[in-house]
C-alpha cells in the first residue's frame, strides 16, 4: 500500500496537467543566450533603421520571475525581468529617469521557434519623446 502511495505522488508530480498554469517555468529558457538586434524602426535622434547590437543574455529564474541579465563584455548592463506565458516571453526595464525628467521604459516580447532560437522584438520608449524598435534573433549557446 505505501508503494502504491509513492508512486502515485510520483506520477502526480510529473504529470504535466498539474502544472501550475499561472507560474510558467520552462527549463529550455536557463543559460546564455547570443542575441542580435536590429533596429526597425525609429523616432529618436542619433539612431537608424539597419542599426544592428550584439549582446549576450542570461536568463535564469529567481522566485516565479524570468530575468534576464544583458551582458556586453562580459559587464551586465541591463537586467530585464518578466516572465513565460503560455503566447511567449515577456520581459521589462524601466529605466529611471535620466535627469531631465523623462524616463525610459524598455519592453521585450520573445517567442520560442525551436530549444535553441527566439525571435522578437525589444521596445525603447523615451516618454512621449520617441521610440526605438528592435527586431531580436536569439541563439542558446
Amino acid at each position: 500500500q505505501q508503494r502504491e502511495e509513492a508512486l502515485a505522488r510520483r506520477q502526480k508530480e510529473l504529470d504535466s496537467t498539474e502544472i501550475d498554469t499561472m507560474m510558467r517555468y520552462d527549463p529550455r529558457l536557463i543559460g546564455t543566450w547570443r542575441v542580435q538586434m536590429t533596429c526597425s524602426e525609429t523616432s529618436c535622434p542619433g539612431s537608424a533603421v539597419g542599426d544592428t547590437k550584439s549582446e549576450t543574455w542570461v536568463f535564469s529564474y529567481e522566485g516565479d520571475n524570468l530575468v534576464a541579465r544583458a551582458m556586453v563584455k562580459n559587464n551586465v548592463v541591463r537586467v530585464y525581468t518578466g516572465k513565460s506565458t503560455a503566447d511567449g516571453i515577456l520581459l521589462g526595464d524601466a529605466v529611471a529617469n535620466s535627469g531631465d525628467g523623462k524616463g525610459v521604459a524598455i519592453a521585450v516580447t520573445l517567442a520560442m521557434k525551436d530549444a535553441k532560437t527566439m525571435e522578437g522584438q525589444r521596445e525603447i520608449s523615451r516618454g512621449n519623446e520617441c521610440r526605438i524598435v528592435y527586431t531580436l534573433q536569439l541563439t542558446k549557446q
